[in-house]
Formats: C-alpha cells, structure tokens, sequence
C-alpha cells in the first residue's frame, strides 16, 4: 500500500510539472512574441530534456545486466515508469528554460 501512495504521489508531481512546463512555455511564447530569443532558449531547452533519452537507452541496455531474468514486468508497471519518465524529461525542459531565460 505504501509503494502505492509513493507512486501516485510522484505521478501526481510529474502532472503538476508538465502542466506547469506547458503553461510556462504559452506564456514566455506570448511575453516574446517567439522572437529568436525565445526560439535559441527553447532549442538548447529541448536539446538539454533530450539528453534524458540518452540517458533511458544506456539504461535499458545496462539494466537487464542486473536485474533477474524471471522477474516479471506488467504492462501496469511499465506504463507507470514511461509517466514518471515524461515527468522527469519534463521537469529538465522546465529547469532548462527558466535557467536559459535568465542566462540569455
């Protein structure tokens, strides 16, 4: 039950952020009329969250090193950890663009 109510409470954390990301982005795109500014901070932002598929496929391609063959993975599981995963890839976007917005 408590592994429960830690995953829901993470995918709750990853929805407020993606919405979050969303809601940012409409209004920075709007406070800048999507100059080239708001463009080049979007470009490297992305390019930063993009590093977070590189970082899954060295994962998925080390782990099954160390975890037991006979373990069993539901479809239930892996569509939890594919939400946490948007979540986390999301909240680098987010980190990315409020750090890039003040450097740039």
């Amino acid at each position: 039950m408590n592994e429960q109510i830690i995953i829901l409470v993470f995918l709750i954390i990853a929805l407020g952020i993606t919405l979050w990301l969303y809601i940012s982005k409409a209004k920075k795109q709007v406070k800048y009329r999507g100059d080239e500014r708001w463009q080049l901070i979007q470009l490297k932002a992305s390019n930063a969250a993009n590093l977070a598929h590189s970082i899954l496929i060295v994962l998925i391609a080390v782990l099954p090193l160390f975890i037991n063959m006979q373990t069993t993975v539901t479809l239930q599981r892996v569509s939890i950890f594919a939400l946490l995963y948007i979540g986390i890839r999301n909240l680098i976007e987010l980190v990315a663009t409020i750090y890039f917005d003040k450097r740039l």
